[in-house]
Order: structure tokens, then C-alpha cells, then sequence
């Protein structure tokens, strides 16, 4: 506390004329390099969304030094409305799971919803139950994105019910999840486009799903649908690229540039894993995230896992799922964290230039589990995609009450001792995650933010990397808390401050602003020497900046 202290008072007294190198010296107590090891050394540049009227969010390729600042994410907000949609009909009574999509049909303004459902369960030996081979695709609409409805449709009857909102139903048990459904509005006789994950392993007949079937004999993997509607559907292909270990997450995902992306679970195990005995992972293994292209759709490179958990991750740390959303610039993501010994899942951000190598802003959930018994206490299925909507970002996801895999049976077997503790072994029985869809909002340019990681006096500083602002004015997004301010200086090449646009010839920001102009003595607009921006911040939340002409 001392040193800090006696730092605190050095910052002050050194404030206008300390230089780059001065940062750049004292930054040792951040190295930036291991940031920018996480973040797989990405090209200089702000993350850009394209929006005019959003400034870009910061990325730690931006900056040549941090000093007494830290990461924040910021925590998404749950829709007062959650539940949006519980169970109710027989054929969802287990559960509205989510592993699917969710999206504002362009075509119609509608909001859209393919997703998986479970009925009640019949109970086999005691508690074991047969969830996994139950799950059906279902079909979702609202006018709103928030009161869902479950249309008629005339593909799948049930008892009692001549008609249902399944699409893909099960007759001779199996399995299809994680729909990714994609709609082009240019395709004129096939707009919509759809991937799920079929597995007639877990049936006694191996040849058929019911409503779409697929050839015979079927195999495991990801099958390829198109429609006119997105609700009556054709079979295009399939199985297409192998799954892999793991393979009952996959969501994929269609590029700017008429390729095909997909991100999907993976088994593997490598030096320094640690197992966890009791989770319900028959394999043993490591949850991680794969990752795999196409140029068309069809034929698929070999899959590469490109995140995992690393030395800041605890050891029973895994991942579920990685969600993007391609954003000028690069790809913001929603990641499905699991707990293996607590057996919650909940959400995390993460960014990447190239969608290979990502960073995570904050190892805080985005999205933390409410109390347990609640929808999401237990786990949160994000679906397949984020939404941007009128500046904010939302995450559907089907919150489900209880946990992973976790049922204390007398009656399950096998049972191993773990410590001084005697628990189910693997694999554990397998219930319905009693579910309902909910959703979640973001600010969608105030997702992640720069603060002093000290807080109080303590100030802050961030210098970015070198970049000719030609001329523009700088705009910045930024939260000032009551006592605190943000400055920025101007440096050139030698990392001097430029005369008129110091640190003490900068008009000190306070207030909360998404967009607000930084003004100093020596003018409004940027001098041609400037090359680098240092920012000094006392309980200044930093979310971006950009130059404009």
C-alpha cells in the first residue's frame, strides 16, 4: 500500500511532462506483451462495427502500454420479461433448451426460432432417464423477440395434437441439435438455410428421424437443409465435416464472403489437464473449442482447436461453446464457461481479428448464474448467434434450473471416493434440463472498457500504439465517475508531448458520454506530428476511440 501510495503522489507530481518512455519504463508492473500474447499478436486498429454512430470498442492491439489500468467487462442485463417462453406443451414439458438460433427474419421483420425441445421423461432405473434421445427441433415466432408463440404447423402430430411446432421429430430415437439456421434474402427460391447435428447412435434403429430423413444408412454429423419458409424443409447433404470427439456442439456460420465457418466442442487432453472424476465426461477429457471452414458449405477443412482454457484458467475450467458475431475488424463472441466442479455454465466476451485467436477481456462472467433453482441457475445455453439491435446486443439462450449432469442417486452406479467424499461416477444419469428460453442485453459499444485498476486518486494510463490521425478530431466513449476525469496528450514520434495538446492543455471530460470530442488549447483537431494518444484516467471508464475527419 505504501508503494502505491508513494507511486500515486509520483504520477501526480510527474503528470505533464512524463514521456513515452517514462510509460513505457514504468509499465513493468503491466506487461502488455502478455496481453498481447492472449490476443495472438493482432494488427494494430480499433474493432470497428461499422456504425457511424458507435465508436469502435478497444482491443489490447491498440495500445503500446497499460499502467495501472485493467480490463472490465461489462455485465449483460436480464430482460425483466424472462421467462420469455416456458414449458407448456407435451412434446417440451423437459425442457425449451435452445441449441439453436434466434434472428430477426430480414425477409418478413419477424423474430424467428429454431430450437430444441424434450418431453416428459419416462424414469428408467431409478433415476436414469433417456433425455438425449428425445430431443426435437421446434419452430419459434414472435413480433417482438419477446412474447414467443408456438405456431401450427402440419409436419409432426403428437397424441392429442394434430398439430405442432416440431420440425424434426424422432421416430425411432436419436437425435438432432444445435440448428444453425441462416437466411438470405438474395436466394429467391431458397432464402433459408439450416445445419443440425444428427446422432442415430443413441436409438436402437440407426436409419431414420422422423419428417427429415436423411439417407440410409445415417450416419453421426452435421446434415445441410434448405426451405422456401423456414419452416417446411428439404435435405441438401450431409453428414458433412466429422464432428470429432465431442461432437454434440456445432454451430455454423455463413461469412461476408460466401464462406462457411464453424465452431464447434472438442475433446482432447494435453500436459497439465486436470480430470474431474465426477463430471458427467464418459471420455475423460477436456472440453475445449474447435474450429473449421468451407468454401462452400460442403467440403470442409480438418478441424483445429483454437481455444482452450490457459495459466489464467483454474483446472476445472472447459468450454462449451463459442459464438461469434463478424464485426468490421474481426469477431466479438459469446463463450459458454464451464464449471466442471460446480457443473454451472455461464457466460463469458471474447474478441479476435481472425476468429483463430481470441482474448478474453475479463475472466468474469458477462453473463453470471442467478441463484440455482432459477431459470440459468444452473446453466446457460446460449443460442447461435448475438443480435444487434437499435445499439444494444442480445443473447437469447435457454436458461436451464438444474446443473450438468449432477443427480446424488443411492441407486446410480458406479460410485468412486474423491477425497473424503463419496460421489456418482461417470457417467452420471442423464435428466432433462428443465429449461425456458431467456434472453440478455448489452450496450453494444460499451461491452468491455479500460479503468484504473486501483480506483480512488489513483490514476491510469493507456498509450497507443502509432497511428497519423491526419487532421481528424478525436472522439472518445467514455464514463467518468463523480471526482474523477479523462485527458489525453498528443505525442510525437519521440514520444514527447506536443505543445498546446499536453495533458494540461486538454479540457478535462467528465460525465457519461458514448460520443464526446476532446478539446485542448493548441486546437480542435490534431497537429501532423501526432502519432500516439496517451490517455490518463481517474475513474474513467475508457470504452473506445476514433479519429474523425
Amino acid at each position: 500500500m505504501r508503494n502505491l501510495i508513494r507511486l500515486t503522489s509520483l504520477r501526480k507530481k510527474t503528470l505533464k511532462n512524463l514521456t513515452l518512455a517514462g510509460v513505457i519504463a514504468l509499465a513493468v508492473c503491466f506487461p502488455l506483451h502478455n496481453v498481447l500474447a492472449q490476443a495472438g499478436g493482432m494488427p494494430a486498429g480499433n474493432l470497428n462495427y461499422g456504425d457511424k454512430d458507435r465508436l469502435p470498442l478497444l482491443m489490447p492491439d491498440n495500445f503500446d502500454s497499460l499502467l495501472l489500468v485493467s480490463w472490465r467487462v461489462e455485465t449483460g442485463v436480464q430482460d425483466p420479461h424472462n421467462p420469455l417462453l416456458e414449458p407448456a406443451m407435451p412434446w417440451d414439458l423437459g425442457g425449451v433448451m435452445a441449441h439453436g438460433t434466434v434472428l430477426r427474419d430480414p425477409i418478413d421483420g419477424l423474430w424467428k426460432a429454431w430450437q430444441v425441445s424434450t418431453p416428459a421423461e419416462k424414469w428408467l432405473n431409478g433415476l436414469r432417464a433417456e433425455h438425449e434421445k428425445q430431443r426435437r427441433l421446434t419452430y419459434l415466432e414472435s413480433k417482438d423477440g419477446i412474447h414467443w408463440y408456438r405456431p401450427k404447423l402440419p409436419f409432426v402430430k403428437w397424441p392429442g395434437h394434430d398439430s405442432t411446432n416440431i420440425i424434426l421429430d424422432l421416430t425411432s430415437g436419436g437425435t438432432a441439435v444445435y440448428a444453425s439456421v441462416i437466411v438470405n434474402p438474395k436466394d429467391k427460391q431458397w432464402p433459408y438455410e439450416m445445419f443440425v447435428i444428427r446422432n442415430p447412435s443413441l436409438g436402437p434403429d440407426s436409419n431414420h428421424v422422423g419428417n427429415l430423413p436423411a439417407p440410409s444408412p445415417e450416419k453421426r454429423g452435421t446434415y445441410r437443409y434448405r426451405s422456401h419458409d423456414g419452416k417446411d424443409w428439404k435435405l441438401v447433404s450431409g453428414p458433412l465435416h466429422p464432428l470429432g470427439r465431442g461432437g454434440d456442439v456445432s454451430y455454423v456460420y455463413r461469412e461476408p464472403d460466401g464462406s462457411y465457418l464453424s465452431y464447434f466442442k472438442q475433446y482432447s487432453m494435453e500436459p497439465g489437464d486436470r480430470i474431474i472424476p465426477y463430471d458427467n465426461n464418459a471420455q475423460q477429457l477436456v472440453r475445449r473449442i474447435g474450429r473449421s471452414t468451407s468454401p462452400d458449405g460442403t467440403n470442409w477443412e480438418k478441424p483445429a482447436i483454437v481455444f482452450g482454457r490457459d495459466w489464467r484458467d483454474p483446472g476445472f475450467a472447459q468450454f462449451m461453446e463459442l459464438c461469434p458475431l463478424k464485426v468490421d475488424g474481426g469477431y466479438v463472441g459469446m463463450l459458454s464457461y464451464y464449471d466442471a466442479v460446480n457443473k454451472t455454465i455461464s457466460l463469458e466476451l471474447a474478441a479476435s481479428r481472425d476468429g483463430i485467436k481470441w482474448w478474453r477481456p475479463d475472466r468474469r462472467p458477462a453473463l453470471p448464474n442467478p441463484p440455482l433453482g432459477d431459470y440459468g441457475g444452473g446453466m446457460m445455453w446460449q443460442m447461435h448467434q448475438p443480435i444487434v439491435e437499435k445499439g444494444k446486443m442480445y443473447i437469447y439462450y435457454g436458461g436451464a434450473q438444474g446443473l450438468h449432469g449432477e443427480i446424488l442417486d443411492s441407486r446410480s452406479l458406479p460410485r468412486i471416493e474423491v477425497g473424503n467424499e463419496t460421489v456418482s461416477g461417470s457417467p452420471t444419469p442423464t435428466l432433462p434440463f428443465n429449461s425456458a428460453l431467456c434472453r440478455a442485453a448489452w450496450q453494444f459499444d460499451r461491452l468491455w472498457a479500460l479503468v484504473p485498476s486501483a480506483g480512488g486518486p489513483t490514476i491510469g494510463e493507456a498509450v497507443t500504439r502509432a497511428e497519423k490521425p491526419g487532421g481528424g478530431k478525436l472522439m472518445v466513449n467514455v464514463d467518468v465517475k463523480k471526482g474523477g476525469e479523462l485527458r489525453a496528450e498528443l505525442l510525437d514520434e519521440s514520444g514527447r508531448a506536443i505543445p498546446g495538446f499536453s495533458a494540461k492543455d486538454c479540457r478535462p471530460v467528465s460525465g457519461d458520454h458514448h460520443q464526446i470530442q476532446i478539446i485542448w488549447k493548441g486546437g480542435q483537431k490534431a497537429p501532423a506530428a501526432a502519432v500516439r494518444i496517451r490517455f490518463v484516467l481517474q475513474r474513467a471508464f475508457l470504452y473506445g476511440y476514433a479519429w474523425k475527419i
